[in-house]
């Protein structure tokens, strides 16, 4: 029985796989996807962006940087350690005709590291910042949906690196304002008031 819900699984995930990666095919996500797939495009505005946090955000900002660089370290292992273990081979290996716009890693599949580690920043960004929540989750997505469209990921693989990401997020930053509840004196996490939860312990008020 378990062995054919597996099969099943499988074969959808093939048949969504080739939805998006040869039937979805145009021009312009042909140029737009390897770049999001690719992370050396992303250096230098992240470096901007961590350098304009770190300078005009203040210290609650610096410890804010400090969680969410911990939650990619932790979400980047534990999916490396995950493929590791469950040996799922890349589509680009398995699968004839994979229109391939990246290079076809040797390395497994399930899950899909940049998508994990892209939820698990966009999970702490959506916890903490209030104002501008939508644009990290949607480079997010973006991420994930080019891992499947360059032909190197299952949709499953970017699925289940998202909730090991998301989750990850969740259970770090809420575990560092739990532990240290002073890092959020000045102002909540916005995840944090929207569960009802005060930091610094109690029920959050308005």
């Amino acid at each position: 029985m378990l062995a054919d819900v597996l099969s099943s699984l499988g074969s959808l995930d093939a048949r969504l796989f080739l939805l998006i990666n040869r039937s979805q095919q145009n021009p312009v996500f042909d140029l737009v996807m390897p770049i999001l797939s690719t992370k050396r495009y992303f250096l230098l505005p992240a470096a901007a962006a961590v350098l304009m946090l770190l300078v005009w955000g203040g210290r609650r900002m610096w410890l804010l940087l400090a969680v969410g660089v911990g939650a990619l370290v932790l979400a980047d292992l534990g999916s490396t350690l995950m493929r590791e273990g469950l040996h799922r081979t890349r589509p680009c290996h398995v699968i004839p005709g994979v229109h391939l716009l990246a290079g076809c890693s040797g390395s497994f599949s399930l899950p899909s590291s940049h998508a994990s580690n892209m939820f698990a920043i966009a999970t702490v960004g959506w916890l903490a910042f209030r104002r501008w929540p939508w644009g990290l989750l949607a480079l997010a997505v973006g991420v994930a949906y080019s891992r499947v469209y360059v032909g190197v990921h299952y949709p499953g693989d970017v699925l289940a690196g998202a909730l090991w990401g998301t989750a990850l997020g969740w259970i770090y930053i809420f575990s560092v304002a739990r532990s240290r509840p002073e890092w959020f004196t000045a102002e909540p996490p916005a995840g944090v008031a929207r569960a009802g939860l005060n930091p610094a312990g109690g029920a959050h008020t308005r």
